[in-house]
């Protein structure tokens, strides 16, 4: 606005032009700097989140480097692995190999494993452990001269069956492995076999006297 003391005054048009365009002007500036500030206060504010970003990830690789294991196969089932074997371990904490037959051995106490190998015509005993000791069948295996009605294992001849084949046919190989597990007896209990049927049974037992 222009000042006036009078109800008119004669203005030159040219005084009028300067005066908007330096209004303008003004004006302009003072937008100008405004989205400066703007524009600088979000690239700030940017900046930051950023930052925060990557710190917040390097923190969190900080810590899972120390507590997940180095190495996938350092893993040990029930506790925090302390080598790179795998491993399981028992009820009482104690790590453990899982069995197989190459180490029934070292898994009975270092005692060996015996071998035996009999030829049965009909039913009778096995094995006959020495006085005042128990057996324990680990495997057991046999084949047929012929076919028969029945083939089973017993504890005397009087007990229980603990395996029985029905209708085995000559020429097959039947048994059961018992590895790292075993079947047991009684003290002074013989190992028996019943054969229902005429036929030859070659029997081969892996067992242990205890």
């Amino acid at each position: 606005m222009l000042a006036n003391k009078h109800s008119f005054r004669f203005i030159q048009n040219e005084t009028i032009e300067k005066t908007q365009t330096s209004v303008e002007h003004k004006q302009g500036t003072f937008s100008s700097a405004k989205n400066n500030t703007n524009q600088a206060s979000a690239v700030t504010d940017d900046n930051k989140r950023v930052f925060l970003k990557a710190l917040g990830i390097a923190g969190a690789g900080l810590v899972a480097s120390q507590i997940l294991p180095k190495k996938s196969e350092a893993l040990v089932m029930g506790s925090t692995p302390s080598s790179s074997v795998v491993g399981v371990k028992n009820s009482s904490n104690t790590r453990i190999n899982p069995a197989t037959e190459d180490t029934l051995s070292s898994l009975i106490a270092g005692q060996g494993v015996t071998k035996l190998t009999i030829s049965l015509s009909a039913s009778g005993t096995v094995r006959t452990p020495a006085s005042g000791k128990k057996i324990r069948v680990y495997a057991s295996r046999f084949s047929l001269t012929a076919d028969a009605a029945s083939v089973s294992f017993r504890f005397t001849s009087g007990g229980t069956d603990h395996e029985k084949y029905v209708s085995p046919k000559a020429g097959g190989l039947y048994g059961a492995n018992n590895h790292p597990n075993y079947i047991e007896g009684g003290i002074d209990e013989v190992l028996y076999c019943v054969i229902s049927g005429t036929t030859t049974v070659q029997i081969n037992i892996d067992y242990l006297e205890v």
